[in-house]
């Protein structure tokens, strides 16, 4: 039974101040944010997990870091399949300025035809992140199958008996990846993910235990953040 936790990055300075900052170099945690972080994480239902895989951009290379102060990670990368949307022209713009561009009305009501200027769109970021969620699933159900032989190899006794524990994973990505995430385990279409809400510092359960995954948790937080309705989740309300 794969559980995978979804982290979102902490509260950046991009998200303070109302940019889309995309994949742009240099946005990182605030001080208020790394404090909610490490406020939240404490929250965590596991500590062992198998793998951690994140997001190159810094502020998500410093969330990983952080969580690696209060859980044990037996394998620690990076990962470009659950890298930032390319927001192409978009990246680095004010937010209230995008709310008037023709095309934000699609990004927000139909998502899945959305396609960034100079960057890619909605549905290939989706495709891209989701395909790696699936992947990692594959695995960490081998690695169970794996554990659960060796354990009856080991021969008789209540630990041979036993099932397997199952294998946890964290993702440490941003919020438009997560909630693509989200909506393709809750089988919602994308043009529906707008309707879900991932804070900064925040963090998503998702078992895989049978043929449809369950969604354990969604945007557990103990900062009291939320996500403004906004393409990439920057403003805060």
């Amino acid at each position: 039974m794969p559980v995978i936790v979804l982290l979102r990055h902490g509260l950046s300075s991009a998200n303070v101040s109302g940019i889309l900052a995309g994949r742009a170099p240099g946005v990182s945690l605030t001080d208020e944010g790394a404090r909610a972080l490490r406020a939240n994480l404490e929250l965590l239902p596991h500590r062992h997990f198998t793998h951690l895989l994140h997001s190159p951009l810094q502020r998500c290379e410093e969330t990983a870091a952080i969580a690696a102060e209060t859980a044990e990670f037996e394998h620690f990368d990076v990962d470009e399949a659950v890298i930032e949307l390319d927001y192409g022209d978009w990246t680095g713009r004010s937010l209230k300025e995008l709310g008037q561009e023709p095309l934000w009305a699609t990004v927000v009501k139909t998502a899945s035809q959305a396609k960034f200027p100079g960057g890619e769109s909605i549905t290939e970021a989706a495709d891209r992140s989701t395909a790696r969620i699936r992947d990692l699933v594959a695995q960490l159900r081998e690695e169970e199958r794996v554990d659960a032989e060796d354990r009856a190899a080991s021969g008789s006794g209540t630990d041979a008996e036993k099932p397997a524990p199952p294998r946890w994973a964290m993702i440490v990505s941003h919020g438009d990846i997560i909630k693509a995430i989200i909506a393709d385990a809750l089988g919602m279409p994308l043009d529906d993910f707008q309707r879900l809400s991932v804070a900064p510092g925040s963090f998503t359960v998702i078992e895989y235990s049978g043929d449809r995954p369950v969604l354990a948790a969604m945007s557990v937080t103990a900062a009291g953040l939320a996500q403004s309705a906004a393409v990439g989740g920057g403003g805060m309300r």
